[in-house]
């Protein structure tokens, strides 16, 4: 079995480009377009934003490296993920389909972020 080229160091910076990149466009439009009653919601889309393109990313670099059909799908899955939470972040000060902010968004979009955050904690193991 090979071993994966990227370091715990690379992943690190990886992330931290990520997380820097989406912040410096998130938070301007957060202040200027979202009010305060959807700041959760809002925060929640961000940093499941962030999560999703690092493992994107990752995922893509990964594949690029070892060339499985299993690493295309998480890259894939990864991708779509993403896209599912770039569409829920735009449609907030952009709305173009309906919004329903009540309890259930909250928790399917907590449970999304939940389970990318179980992935980024997968990552960084070194067991």
């Amino acid at each position: 079995m090979q071993k994966p080229t990227l370091t715990i160091k690379d992943k690190t910076n990886i992330l931290l480009v990520v997380a820097v990149g989406v912040l410096l466009i998130s938070i301007p439009i957060g202040f200027e377009k979202i009010d305060s009653s959807e700041r959760g919601y809002y925060a929640i889309h961000v940093v499941s934003l962030i999560f999703g393109l690092f493992l994107s990313v990752l995922g893509f670099l990964t594949y690029r490296e070892f060339k499985s059909t299993r690493l295309l799908m998480v890259f894939c899955a990864f991708v779509a993920i993403t896209i599912a939470e770039s569409t829920s972040w735009i449609n907030l000060f952009y709305p173009f389909f309906d919004n329903a902010y009540g309890i259930h968004g909250y928790i399917t979009h907590s449970l999304i972020l939940v389970m990318l955050s179980f992935f980024i904690v997968g990552i960084f193991r070194s067991d």
